[in-house]
């Protein structure tokens, strides 16, 4: 099962520079949880509802620009990779969205909801997975 599968494609994005506010705005608008932006059709970072909370949070003025709380150290996967790569991706790296690659360019974004909605990925991902469990936990033997 390939990531290209299920990736929500073509991503939304938005200039690095709109404000915060507009940013939460078209992510509440698109119903999405991670907000791709780019600067001079470059991929630049992500923001993701996480973020918006957290800027909220602290006080953070709205009107500053998103890149101002942009995670910029993207964790990409390529379309054509395995899910049960994605789903170590999301795993070691404790986030939710993975912005998805083709042939080095922007193809999509896939967040562990669209895995978790998908019974027969689940049970690839567990298949996947379970040698790797049976070594690491005792037998109880």
């Amino acid at each position: 099962m390939r990531v290209a599968a299920f990736a929500s494609r073509p991503p939304i994005t938005a200039e690095a520079d709109i404000s915060i506010r507009e940013a939460a705005r078209i992510m509440a608008e698109r119903r999405i949880g991670l907000l791709v932006l780019t600067k001079g059709g470059e991929l630049y970072g992500v923001v993701s509802e996480r973020d918006i909370v957290r800027a909220v949070a602290e006080g953070v003025d709205v009107e500053k620009p998103a890149s101002s709380i942009a995670t910029t150290r993207i964790v990409t996967v390529d379309a054509d990779a395995d899910i049960s790569e994605a789903a170590e991706l999301f795993r070691r790296h404790g986030i939710r969205h993975l912005v998805v690659t083709k042939g080095g360019e922007l193809y999509g974004v896939l967040s562990i909801r669209d895995l978790v909605r998908e019974r027969e990925v689940l049970r690839h991902v567990a298949d996947t997975f379970a040698p790797a469990f049976d070594y690491v936990l005792p037998s109880g033997d």
